[in-house]
């Protein structure tokens, strides 16, 4: 089967068409996870719940996220594109809509650990579909187009499901984001395409045909993968920044509201400044990405020494001003961005040749998330305890792993590779 061209070229047509389709999924997904952390405070008032019992609900998610991104991300290099995606944005609004109806402690439990499983099955064939449609050359501006995405979510949620809580209810914003992701699946569902051949259009992916004297090698599995181009540490650099990244998702409402009793209106007005914010360091790890290409490290160990530094004055200024708050909040979330960016986006599709783009992309969410899980309860605990300053002082500390991970991860100088073929380190 082939198509006609009508205008323009058709790959690129259906690049910008499978791009948009995909940003929509993981700005949707977004917004059906954020919606916790601003619907968090009406609830932790209407069930009189403390800071630990709170935070558990966001770790069991988390945690769930984590695993489901584990499993997900090698099924998601098998399965097809489309189904795996579909299967995931219908979940998450089911979840969504039955989080608003149940009012009770367990079943909220539950529904959001269930939650995480559905929306781990998104961002591995996400990346796996930017491989498969764009060229290896080409990748890296959908790649930051894709991250834009999330930070989308983040400020719908911030900023329109705070509003909507404050002359609603916290169960509208599980009642909304549920309520759009459902139609939008169907849409979604019909519109979608992960077999450009079948279109008479180009899978990059595939060998090419010039490339056929050269036969493919033998698939890598992932544990080799892991081995020889030193991922481990960057795991742990990805658990490193998930506790600290989606430990402000979660609790950066509620220090906000307990630290000025600000009202929801007013907390999800000023937080929108965070993820406008991190839009501009996305944007910076893609230059730095393109700027150091194949030299990642350098740009990787200054972000989170940037972030560091600003955990330092954090601590040191926290509850002073309100604004002064929320724009250590923004500066530290834009700098972790460029490492979410590189970690989690970058690297996998530098590993595509390897057949591995969703495993990869997969296991270093599962240590982002599992790092996101531990800061829930984490957090919870030291607050509980010591206050708010306590869980800075250790998103501080943990840049200084972060730093290390990074050097360790990059310490071997890469050897020159054909081209085109991304590669890490040998």
């Amino acid at each position: 089967m082939t198509v006609k061209p009508q205008t323009g070229n058709p790959q690129r047509i259906w690049q910008r068409k499978i791009l948009l389709l995909c940003w929509i999924s993981y700005a949707l997904s977004y917004l059906c996870r954020t919606n916790l952390s601003i619907a968090l405070p009406g609830m932790t008032e209407a069930f009189q719940w403390n800071a630990s019992s709170a935070g558990l609900i966001g770790s069991a998610f988390f945690i769930s996220y984590a695993v489901g991104h584990l499993l997900s991300g090698i099924a998601g290099d098998r399965l097809p594109i489309k189904k795996f995606i579909c299967a995931g944005m219908f979940g998450t609004s089911f979840c969504n809509l039955l989080m608003g109806v149940f009012p009770v402690y367990g079943v909220i439990l539950a529904v959001w650990t269930v939650n995480g499983l559905f929306l781990s099955t998104l961002w591995g064939p996400i990346v796996r579909a930017i491989s498969v449609w764009y060229a290896p050359e080409d990748r890296n501006a959908p790649a930051v187009i894709i991250s834009f995405s999330s930070l989308a979510g983040y400020l719908v949620s911030w900023a329109g499901l705070g509003l909507l809580t404050e002359y609603a209810s916290w169960r509208a914003a599980f009642f909304l984001p549920g309520a759009v992701t459902l139609c939008y699946s169907f849409w979604f569902a019909a519109k979608m395409s992960d077999n450009p051949v079948k279109l008479g259009l180009t899978d990059y992916s595939r060998p090419a045909a010039d490339d056929a004297e050269q036969p493919p090698a033998e698939p890598v599995s992932l544990w080799t993968l892991v081995r020889q181009q030193r991922l481990l540490y960057f795991c742990i650099a990805a658990l490193a920044q998930g506790v600290i990244k989606d430990g402000i998702t979660l609790w950066e409402p509620t220090i906000l509201t307990d630290l000025y009793d600000a009202s929801p209106a007013v907390v999800s007005t000023v937080s929108s400044l965070i993820p406008l914010c991190s839009f501009l360091g996305v944007l910076l790890s893609g230059r730095l990405m393109n700027r150091y290409l194949g030299r990642e490290k350098k740009p990787g160990i200054l972000l989170f020494l940037g972030t560091g530094f600003c955990c330092l004055l954090f601590f040191l200024l926290l509850g002073k001003f309100l604004w002064l708050d929320v724009l250590f909040f923004s500066l530290i979330s834009a700098l972790l961005c460029g490492v979410n960016a590189l970690l989690l986006t970058f690297i996998p599709l530098r590993l595509s040749a390897c057949g591995r783009t969703s495993s990869v992309a997969g296991l270093f969410n599962f240590f982002a998330y599992l790092g996101a899980g531990c800061s829930g309860i984490l957090s919870g605990t030291l607050v509980d305890r010591w206050g708010w300053g306590s869980t800075i002082l250790l998103w501080g500390s943990l840049c200084i792993l972060g730093i290390v991970m990074v050097a360790c991860g990059f310490r071997r100088k890469p050897e020159p590779a054909a081209e085109q073929t991304p590669v890490l380190s040998h």
